[in-house]
Parts: structure tokens; sequence; C-alpha cells
């Protein structure tokens, strides 16, 4: 740790003295955390309230974790080596279900009890927030105190606030939750009752006064907000040397299995003024800038920002590509920025399957990016598919594979990976009432694939196994049941734990009708829930739907007059 600590730049140290004590906790190991700009903006937010200190703390490596144990340590921050325990609040902020099993296993380093109704009332308030959790908090909701819904910059120093005008009230930590249910994108669990029957739910109970709906923290002009970037500089991260800049975030296309999509409408451009600058600071930190966003190559002056940050002399990359948006001088920039890999997500083989879920480009298209791209010097691409998506066929399984080995022709010589995945039907898109494909269906048809390529020299293919994919499509839709999944999985693993699961495949494989409860109903952002299900029948019929005309289109819900602030 101490290391660590010696290798990074822009660590905020504060005295506690009279502040408000955060330990902002990412259930994973440091490098993984540390490469989160979500993470990383949300320290940032809360150490920028002057009567705040912010401290971070990570999931132990394997060999940090029988350190601990042997010498019956507890958990501590890093900046000061504090027990978690004596913080005010530890945060936790997770954008992937798949850290969830973590969270106990943090709580139990920091001698805090797993389960909220389990805590005393001296221990910290327990509090959550990220994209997962604003997708569907109810997974984890036995073990958290109260959730924070939405964009960080529109609640972090409001919930400061409020915390503390109820803290010096002397009040009871059940009299802080209250005072903090008052905020519109707060979530306190224990407010809720939930009536089950089977694996779906038959009825929500309120306590008295608690709010109908959760309404997402967002704020349609980010501008007045810093541009969240690598505050903090260090050599142990997953983008070693590279300094992270986003560029926007949201994503106008409206593909109806992504959940980024759909969570962070309307999408929203950082102003290139703010851009420029952080580029500069970014080349002056490491030399290498990389861009990222929900659609960062969607964002308006993508070009001009890869054209000043290789005029600066130093190397640019992007998280992500739309081969629509791909031209002769968007290429060349990016071969000029020093970027080796191409990354791409066609999602379907066919073009049918593609119009069901909204990405509507030709096989001509697609291939004519690869052309742009094989002619500007690029040797290595990876592609992005799924497989069990709604409708498809074992033919549209062949249709990757065939248009895989049609890209493979035009790279010629070059490497080709296809990192193929099956569907996860997610909370807040179309597709969260369709049933996740059977696994053995999901294995024959990434056998299709796997055999329809074996046979092309440099191609290699890349999946997630059915049966994790399972465990993923169980939690992202899960109600606060899984909490016992979660539990046990802590100790000993998901698979093992999800064996013992009541009503899981019942839950994961069985599609949802339109006027079901869904767990994630009492979460509000903006999206009407009647869109949803119009886009998940028009997908059926493979109908498509433009991109958003941003404060002009109405049809979703999320533009309308007073949505945001």
């Amino acid at each position: 740790m101490q290391r660590a600590l010696a290798r990074e730049e822009g660590t905020v140290y504060k005295d506690p003295g009279g502040r408000v004590r955060v330990c902002i906790v990412y259930p994973n190991t440091y490098s993984i955390a540390m490469s989160n700009l979500g993470f990383q903006m949300v320290y940032h937010l809360f150490n920028q309230v002057d009567w705040c200190v912010c401290e971070r703390a990570f999931l132990p490596s394997r060999g940090e974790m029988g350190e601990f144990a042997r010498t019956s340590t507890e958990l501590f921050s890093y900046e000061s080596q504090t027990p978690l325990k004596e913080f005010d609040i530890i945060a936790f902020s997770i954008p992937f279900e798949e850290d969830y099993a973590n969270i106990p296993v943090v709580l139990a380093l920091s001698k805090i009890p797993a389960l909220s109704g389990e805590r005393e009332e001296a221990s910290p308030l327990i509090v959550c927030g990220g994209a997962a959790p604003s997708l569907n908090p109810e997974p984890i909701a036995l073990l958290m105190d109260l959730f924070l819904i939405g964009d960080g910059e529109g609640m972090a120093q409001g919930f400061l606030e409020e915390f503390r005008r109820a803290r010096e009230r002397a009040a009871s930590k059940a009299e802080v939750l209250r005072a903090l249910d008052a905020l519109e994108w707060t979530y306190v669990p224990g407010l809720y009752r939930y009536e089950y029957e089977g694996a779906w739910i038959k009825g929500v109970e309120r306590e008295k006064g608690a709010k109908q709906r959760v309404k997402a923290a967002k704020r349609f002009d980010l501008d007045g907000f810093p541009v969240p970037q690598s505050f903090i500089r260090t050599p142990d991260t997953e983008f070693k040397g590279t300094y992270l800049i986003e560029v926007e975030r949201g994503c106008p296309r409206g593909c109806r299995f992504c959940a980024a999509g759909f969570l962070y409408l309307p999408p929203r451009w950082r102003g290139y003024g703010a851009i420029k600058e952080s580029v500069k600071k970014g080349m002056e930190s490491t030399g290498k800038v990389g861009l990222v966003g929900t659609a960062v190559s969607e964002y308006p002056r993508i070009k001009d920002a890869l054209a000043y940050g290789i005029e600066s002399e130093g190397a640019m990359t992007l998280s992500s590509l739309r081969m629509d948006r791909l031209d002769a001088e968007f290429v060349r920039l990016l071969k000029q920025g020093g970027y080796k890999t191409v990354t791409l997500a066609p999602e379907a083989g066919t073009e049918r399957m593609r119009a069901v879920v909204n990405k509507g480009m030709t096989d001509g298209e697609i291939l004519e990016s690869i052309r742009l791209i094989s002619e500007a010097g690029f040797s290595k691409i990876k592609l992005y598919f799924l497989v069990g998506l709604p409708s498809e066929t074992d033919e549209d399984a062949l249709g990757i594979a065939d248009l895989a080995k049609r890209i493979k022709a035009l790279m010629k010589r070059g490497e080709m990976t296809l990192s193929v995945n099956p569907f996860i039907p997610k909370p807040c898109t179309p597709f969260q009432w369709h049933g996740f494909e059977m696994t053995e269906v999901i294995d024959r048809r990434l056998d299709i694939i796997k055999k329809g390529v074996s046979r092309e020299h440099g191609v290699t293919v890349k999946a997630l196994s059915s049966r994790e994919a399972f465990i993923q499509a169980y939690i992202s839709r899960a109600d606060r049941r899984a909490g016992g999944l979660i539990m046990d999985a802590a100790k000993m693993g998901w698979k093992r734990a999800a064996a013992r699961t009541e009503f899981m495949e019942e839950a994961v494989y069985t599609a949802r009708e339109r006027d079901s409860i869904l767990p994630w109903d009492i979460i509000d952002h903006g999206v009407k829930k009647s869109y949803l299900w119009k886009e998940y029948r028009k997908g059926l019929e493979h109908g498509l739907t433009p991109p958003c005309d941003v404060g002009r289109c109405f049809r979703c819900g999320v533009c309308a007059p007073g949505a945001f602030g």
C-alpha cells in the first residue's frame, strides 16, 4: 500500500478534524479501481467540499488477504490508514454486478456486519452508487442503508449537506435515513417491503412518507462540473501510462440491448474548450491520452480532439468506435495517434438481427469500414458480437462466422479477435422483459461460430461461458432475495452458491409480462416504461428507430421540459 501511494500523483490529504469523513470503496483490486473514471470522479467531487474528507479503500489482493487474516488486521483507508468502521460514511462505487460478492468480504474485513438490519447504531452509514445499483439496486438492498441513484455530479454536494444537517441534530441513524430519503435521488431500501409469489414480485408496501419513485440524479449541462479524468495518476492501473478523459456521456443510438445507452440518456457532450485543456494536461502528465464515453466516436469534435493530441506529439486512443462514423480522415487520425487495435461492435452477423437490436448497419457499410481500416495500415481488429438475442436462430449465429470471414479477407494477414458473449437482458432497456436464452442453445451457437472460423488463419474467438452469463442474467434482474446468493457467493464463489438458489431458472429463462412488477420499477431514469415496451415490440418486428434529436424529440420522456437540473 505504501509503495502504491508513493507512486501516485494527485492524491488528496486533509486533516479530518471537524470534517465529515467518507471512505469511498471500490469492491475490487486497486489496479481495477483506479482505472475507473466514475470512482475517481466521486473521490474528486467529495473532496471538493471543504468540510468533507474523502479517502479510498479497495478489495485486498489475494496475497494481501492472507496477511489481513494472519494478523487479524481490519481493512483501512489508503490515505490515512484509518479503519473503515471509524468513518462517518462508507460509500461503495459499483459499476458491475460481478463485484457484488466482494461487498460482504470488504465489510467482514472491516468488522462490520454485512446485513443492514444487523448493524449497530454507531456503525458508519453504508451507502452505494454506480451504474449497476442505479440500474437495479434490489440485489444488494439488504446490504445497504442507502443508495445514491444517478450521476455523481447531480448529488454529491446535496447528499453531504443533508447528512451533515441531520447529524448536527443529533439524530438516530433511522432519523438520518428519513432525512436523506427526502432527496429525490436517494433510495432507502428499509422503507419498503416486498411481497413475492414464486419468482415474481406480487406487491410493494411503503412506509408512511416514503416516496413512490426515486428520480435518478442527472444534469443536462455537464459543463458546470469538472471533466472526469485521471485526477490521480498512478502506473499501477489496467491502463498504465494512459491519462483518461470522459468527453461525453450517453448515446443517441438506442441499441435495444444496451443498458448504458438508456441509463445515461440524454447524450451529453463536454465543451471542446474543457476537453482541449484536459488533453493538454494529460499530455503533460503521461504523453498518452485515452478519450472515453458511452459513445465516444459520436462526440461532435472528436477529430479536433484527436488532431490536437497528435499536434502535442502524444499518443491518442479511444474507448470505442462506431463503424458508420468512420471515414478516411478519422481513420488516418487514429493511425497517427498511435491507435493499435481497432475495436468495433457489429453485435450481430445478419442485417435482420442488427435491425432487431436497432443497429441498422448493412453488411456493405461494415465492410466499407473495414476497407478503410485496412488501407490505413491497421493489422489488428477486435469485433464484439452477441448470441442469444431475441428471435435469433442458428442461421444468425452462422451469419457471424460468415461476416467474420468476409472481414478477415479484407484484413488479409492481420489478426482478428471475435469477442462473442451471451446476450444478458438488462434493466431499463427495451429487452428487460425478455428471457435469457437456454444455455444449451447458447453453447450450440458458440460452437457454430467457432467451427465456422476454425480454418481462418489469425482469427481467435473468445467467449463468456453460458453458465457465467446465466448467473449474471439472474443478478442483473433479481429482487432483494438475491442477497442470500451474494452472501453465499462471498464464501464459496458464484457457481456453487447459484446451485442453492430457489426460483433461479424461472427468473432467468421466463419472459416478463408487460405489466409485471419489476424490481427496478422504483427507479425513474426519465425513460417511460411504455416507450421501452414499444421499442421491445418494434425490435421483434425488425423495426428501426432513429437516433435521439436531443432537446427536440420527446418520444422516450427523458428530454421532457423540466426533466433535469
